[in-house]
């Protein structure tokens, strides 16, 4: 690892590694929490930057490393390049994106392998393992979750289509819109349970239009069932609502719904959806692009979600 530096927000420590060079090879940054003993085990957050951004740019939109500093867990930012993407996009509509072992998938699935083995600086929990992305990064964060379902405990998308809605570039911005079919689960012995999700997205976002959050949770409940052999049914969803601030200003806050899927007493999955809002981090910080700050917390309510779950 290169030594250590403090380009992004917060309290701790960030460490820098390059791009080496190599084909899938991205670089990225691991920030440690102000005050986390080097021997202590602490979960492990991947955050996934959207289309252009930067790693950084993502860290400070999130504040991810502020709740990391609070709650005392590991963030590691993966950088896309502008050679592999001239907008810095992760490329979740390719084919070979969308396997294990394969692509991008097993470089990032590979990143945290490294951060996990490396216990010079700090100790991760491999059974505390989440990912989370805007846009792009979203929709790569639930290839993750299913094709790495023994590496992520849980997975968090804002603003994404469902896994494997498109299979080539030219499809990615219909299935953006809502308006592909997205692929039923593989049929038993082979079906997979996908890993425990929430999602974030805006009902007034252009880029990635309001239908893909029904789709991500119509596709999470597919493959459960499909897959759940011995699992406890899912329940149907308990559903909340919030109204939206009145007299509507600028400034006020915005509305949302969430509904709540578990199995049990676990909570498997969530979905919000917030009023008015655009293509952008909910609750996220001010004057950061790809950021409105008048929605919920994304980052308080998905590391919530998130923290509750750990591999079996």
């Amino acid at each position: 690892m290169a030594g250590a530096q403090n380009p992004f927000p917060g309290a701790g420590r960030s460490y820098r590694h390059p791009h080496t060079g190599l084909p899938w090879s991205r670089a990225f940054t691991v920030y440690v929490p102000r005050g986390l003993r080097r021997t202590t085990r602490a979960p492990l957050l991947l955050a996934l930057h959207g289309c252009n951004q930067t790693a950084a740019d993502f860290a400070a939109s999130t504040r991810f490393n502020q709740l990391a500093d609070r709650h005392q867990f590991i963030v590691v930012y993966p950088e896309q390049s502008m050679v592999n993407n001239a907008t810095r996009c992760w490329n979740w509509a390719q084919p070979q994106n969308q396997q294990r072992n394969s692509g991008e998938p097993a470089s990032l699935a590979g990143i945290v392998q490294r951060v996990i083995a490396d216990r010079t600086r700090w100790r991760v929990d491999p059974d505390r393992v989440y990912a989370v992305g805007l846009s792009a990064g979203g929709a790569m964060a639930m290839t993750l979750g299913a094709t790495y379902p023994d590496i992520f405990a849980a997975v968090g998308s804002h603003s994404a289509p469902p896994y494997r809605s498109a299979s080539s570039s030219s499809q990615a911005l219909s299935a953006m819109q809502g308006r592909r079919l997205t692929p039923p689960p593989p049929s038993a012995p082979h079906a997979m349970v996908l890993p425990p999700t929430v999602v974030f997205q805006g009902s007034h976002d252009a880029t990635v239009w309001p239908a893909n959050a029904q789709k991500i949770a119509d596709q999470w409940l597919a493959h459960y069932e499909q897959g759940r052999s011995g699992r406890a049914r899912i329940s149907t969803p308990k559903a909340s609502r919030t109204a939206m601030a009145r007299p509507w200003t600028k400034t006020s806050r915005r509305g949302y719904s969430v509904r709540r899927w578990s199995a049990g007493r676990d909570r498997m999955l969530e979905v919000w959806v917030v009023e008015g809002l655009g293509h952008a981090w909910s609750g996220g910080a001010v004057d950061v692009a790809f950021s409105d700050r008048r929605g919920p917390r994304a980052t308080t309510e998905m590391w919530r979600f998130l923290s509750r779950h750990a591999l079996d």
